[in-house]
């Protein structure tokens, strides 16, 4: 897997001054497309208190976006109280639609989210951690699969 990305950032680097940043926002649409990102998010294992939630959002070819979210929680009782061992359950569904696309700034490049009702989100693409397709930041864990995307026509 190292090799890998190893072999992947070589290509890019090397071919980075030979292309403008219109061609390698190309490139990053592409490989984007047909993709699926899961984000998987959970609470602490160390309190009596839990959450997880678990997205999925796929990158469709023709720049629509889809996501499907599901998260649940649990929390006990307070410690002190006649009801410290009763618990509240709770869990959530949700899901949406919109467009995505890429853009270059200050020689970075941006995943921008239009939602329904317009309103534009701008997350910064971290092209080594795609390519490595899981990384994990604080108790998030992401999967980044190419050309697994689950869009109309799939």
């Amino acid at each position: 897997m190292r090799n890998r990305i190893f072999f992947l950032t070589a290509i890019l680097m090397a071919i980075s001054p030979k292309m403008n940043a219109q061609d390698e926002i190309q490139k990053l649409k592409e490989y984007i497309a047909g993709s699926q990102l899961v984000i998987y998010s959970e609470s602490s294992y160390v309190t009596d208190n839990s959450a997880s939630a678990i997205t999925y959002v796929n990158f469709c070819s023709d720049g629509r976006y889809h996501y499907d979210y599901e998260g649940s929680y649990t929390v006990k009782g307070t410690q002190n109280t006649t009801n410290r061992d009763n618990r509240a359950y709770g869990a959530g569904k949700a899901a949406n639609s919109g467009d995505w696309d890429v853009l270059e700034y200050e020689k970075a490049y941006y995943l921008e989210i239009t939602d329904p009702s317009n309103a534009k989100t701008y997350y910064p693409i971290d092209i080594q951690k795609m390519i490595a397709g899981k990384w994990k930041q604080g108790n998030v864990t992401y999967v980044f699969a190419p050309n697994h995307g689950v869009c109309d026509g799939n």
